[in-house]
């Protein structure tokens, strides 16, 4: 499987290009038309834009034809979760009552508002779409997929997930988000404890590849290879994929999953605000594939707040290209990275992410 099979597929679809004739001019001419939507569907739909962006001089010289779109686009305010606790709801472009799902995401503080991000159904179907074509460069028809993220609540990202790769033939085994607090030992009683009952879940089911948090993929590893310690006849079941997200993938945890369940491991970045879905590691170069289709993404200096020289290391601001219910425009995540220059050995026309550094703020899409 490459990326090429699959997310620059799906891109052409996205953008309206013939099959086999994508290109980079192409995927930056639809990411300057959808921004150009965005802006004016979000200022004419929502209080807060409208009042955040449609009396900026920047905007207000543009309607008038003074100046060229992007560069207009690029010396509008930021966005920040602060705005985001404060205005929830004045960010909607939509009437309440077609929101079908309402992700509430914890500060972490004491006294902090939480962070409410709103989606429509369509909405929602638009990060499906997304993790089934980008689910395909790790598993395919008839792979048996355990789910270890939240899936209680209807439109939570394990039952998302589910339906993603139900669609091109995975069969799904939804276990939701596991509480596994480490423990002293793995012997005698102790054996019972959630770890195992999952490693017994991945044999009994024959289970494939695994979607799971990094902290507890190697929770698992480390059950695994304590059973095996104590048990030479302990069976640690085999893999052929794991997808770590939520949460910052370290490259001894990378290790630890690929060399105890004998799989290779894939990495992916996002955010609730992004529609749970950005980037997504192809197995084949560095870095992480760019969700274009979706999302617009500049790396800025933090400090001056202007883009980053190219190649160097920036803060990641993103805005949807889709989303109806909730845009986002130049949302500030505090997260860092850099752009990659250098072409992927899979042949993917999109942009790559670099991999993006550990979080000083929990963003807490598992909430």
């Amino acid at each position: 499987m490459g990326m090429k099979r699959f997310l620059d597929i799906w891109t052409e679809k996205k953008t309206g290009t013939d099959p086999g004739l994508l290109t980079r001019g192409r995927i930056d001419a639809y990411t300057e038309k959808k921004l150009e939507e965005t802006l004016l569907y979000s200022v004419e739909n929502s209080p807060f834009y409208r009042e955040r962006i449609g009396d900026a001089p920047a905007f207000k010289a543009w309607e008038k034809g003074e100046s060229d779109f992007l560069g207009m686009f690029r010396s509008l305010p930021f966005t920040d979760s602060g705005d985001l606790r404060e205005r929830g709801l004045d960010f909607l472009c939509v009437n309440p009552g077609k929101i079908s799902r309402v992700v509430t995401l914890d500060t972490g503080g004491t006294t902090g508002k939480p962070k409410r991000i709103f989606f429509t159904e369509e909405d929602q179907a638009l990060t499906v779409d997304y993790f089934r074509n980008g689910m395909q460069l790790l598993t395919g028809k008839g792979d048996r997929l355990l789910i270890l993220m939240p899936a209680r609540a209807p439109g939570s990202i394990g039952t998302l997930l589910a339906e993603a790769v139900e669609g091109f033939g995975a069969v799904p085994f939804t276990y939701g988000l596991p509480a596994m607090k480490p423990l002293p030992g793995f012997g005698g009683e102790e054996g019972k404890r959630e770890a195992y009952e999952i490693l017994e879940i991945m044999r009994k089911e024959k289970i494939t590849s695994v979607v799971a948090v990094p902290t507890h993929m190697r929770m698992l590893a480390e059950a695994a290879a304590e059973g095996k310690k104590s048990d030479p006849d302990f069976r640690i079941p085999t893999l052929k994929t794991a997808l770590l997200s939520a949460e910052y993938v370290g490259e001894r945890d990378c290790r630890l999953v690929r060399e105890t369940f004998g799989c290779d491991v894939y990495e992916h970045y996002g955010m609730t605000e992004m529609g749970l879905g950005c980037a997504v590691s192809c197995g084949r170069g560095k870095g992480y594939h760019v969700r274009e289709a979706d999302l617009y993404i500049e790396i800025i200096d933090p400090e001056t707040g202007r883009e980053a020289p190219g190649g160097e290391e920036g803060e990641i601001v993103f805005t949807t290209l889709t989303r109806k219910g909730m845009p986002f425009i130049r949302y500030r995540t505090g997260d860092r990275s850099r752009w990659i220059k250098e072409s992927c050995p899979c042949g993917s026309l999109l942009k790559r992410l670099d991999k993006v550094g550990e979080r000083k703020e929990v963003k807490g899409y598992l909430r």
